[in-house]
């Protein structure tokens, strides 16, 4: 790849991040200052979480909420490009404040187990079993995950 055709790709990411923080900011109202949003304030466990992402991918992606089931696998199985799961990933970890480490979609193959990835680091839910000690590792360096 020319170092042209790398530049132009790393500039449509990055507007469409840009979007999509400012379409974030203007759909929600920041609660007590802390950068938590209204819509992520009754999250308390990995199936409502499951949940706001089914709502995240459908709406902003248009993909058949029949697609978005448990088992589906993130990287062809739903549809979206492999820039699509990254700004999935990059909504997700603006909204719940997590910085997710790089490779986390090679880690993460199905949707139940991105879900479950990002409840473990906001601590909903314990540490899932696809989770290898050296990404845990380098989860817990770069988040405040719970023991």
């Amino acid at each position: 790849m020319s170092a042209a055709a790398v530049l132009r790709k790393r500039h449509f990411h990055a507007m469409n991040l840009q979007r999509m923080r400012v379409i974030l900011r203007a759909k929600v109202a920041v609660h007590k200052g802390r950068g938590m949003s209204e819509p992520i304030l009754g999250i308390t466990n990995w199936m409502h979480l499951f949940r706001w992402i089914v709502k995240l991918i459908r709406d902003e992606y248009g993909v058949d909420e029949k697609v978005l089931t448990r088992n589906a696998v993130l990287d062809g199985g739903i549809g979206l490009t492999a820039e699509q799961l990254e700004q999935v990933l990059d909504h997700i970890a603006e909204t719940f404040e997590l910085t997710f480490p790089e490779n986390t979609l090679n880690e993460t193959v199905r949707l139940e187990d991105l879900c479950t990835l990002t409840a473990w680091m906001r601590g909903l839910f314990k540490k899932p079993d696809f989770v290898t000690p050296p990404f845990e590792e380098r989860c817990r360096s770069l988040n405040n995950v719970p023991a």
